[in-house]
């Protein structure tokens, strides 16, 4: 019996295929998100069939987007029937969600972003004060829908390999 429980235990997952924002407006959204380096790989659009039963949303009528960059996929959801809420959740709400990007000059990203109109919920870098990017930068600013995106600038290599090192206050 013991044998049998930490066979079921076992993960069976081989990886993370995508991550996914639901959007009110794909093509507006997929224009934000190749500002920061996400190509187009498929565009295509889904009534009922498939989409309706895997997501248990009746009569689903969804236009679905998948960009990738960065060894990373990103999904864009519009559902166009039933009409969902227009605004993404509040940072605080059960069920947020917000991605975070990279760079190595986080002043020069907030320029290019400000030049952009993109607006910003931090009011320029913020210096990390704690956890594994302790001396780091960071902002928020809101995609087309208010979804939050996080810009970081690690103050070291961050990774399985560093994590051991790091503590939990590094």
């Amino acid at each position: 019996m013991r044998q049998k429980l930490a066979r079921h235990r076992q993960a069976v997952i081989t990886g993370v295929h995508h991550f996914s924002l639901s959007v009110a407006d794909v093509d507006r959204s997929m224009a934000f998100y190749r500002e920061f380096g996400f190509e187009l790989v498929s565009d295509r659009e889904v009534a009922g069939d498939y989409v309706e039963v895997i997501t248990g949303v009746p009569g689903a009528d969804v236009r679905i987007v998948h960009l990738t960059g960065f060894g990373h996929n990103l999904e864009l959801l519009e559902y166009r029937r039933p009409r969902g809420a227009s605004r993404a959740r509040d940072f605080q709400d059960v069920g947020s969600a917000h991605v975070c990007f990279l760079t190595d000059d986080l002043d020069a990203e907030c320029e290019r972003l400000r030049a952009l109109g993109v607006p910003f919920r931090s009011p320029g870098p913020v210096t990390t004060t704690s956890g594994p990017n302790r001396g780091g930068k960071g902002i928020y600013v809101e995609d087309p829908d208010g979804n939050g995106v996080e810009i970081i600038q690690l103050a070291r290599p961050w990774g399985p390999d560093q994590h051991a090192s790091l503590g939990s206050d590094a």
